[in-house]
């Protein structure tokens, strides 16, 4: 074993190196999509807490519905599904106060 690693200890530190490498690698782009989905997640909640206020004003302020629209654009990046693009559709077609 020793023999080896005197004759071939360059290869065995870059394997090394390449496997730590691999595991954090893995670890942050898992980590990372969980912290894309909470940011998703919470970008829904938000549309839809807007959404469902405005609805029972009748009316939306263009304050409010320019920050619907960015949250919604978000969102959307983020890979948003169908229904909170008919929810921002809806909100975008309401009465300005």
């Amino acid at each position: 074993m020793w023999e080896w690693l005197a004759k071939y200890w360059l290869e065995a530190l870059f394997g090394a190196i390449i496997a730590a490498g691999g595991a954090l690698l893995k670890r942050t782009i898992k980590r990372q999509k969980a912290i894309e989905n909470g940011v998703q997640d919470l970008l829904r909640l938000e549309i839809l807490d807007n959404y469902e206020r405005s609805k029972q004003e009748g009316k939306i302020s263009v304050a409010r519905k320019d920050a619907i629209d960015s949250a919604y654009q978000s969102y959307h990046a983020l890979g948003g599904n169908g229904t909170i693009t008919r929810v921002h559709e809806e909100i975008m077609q309401m009465p300005i106060i």
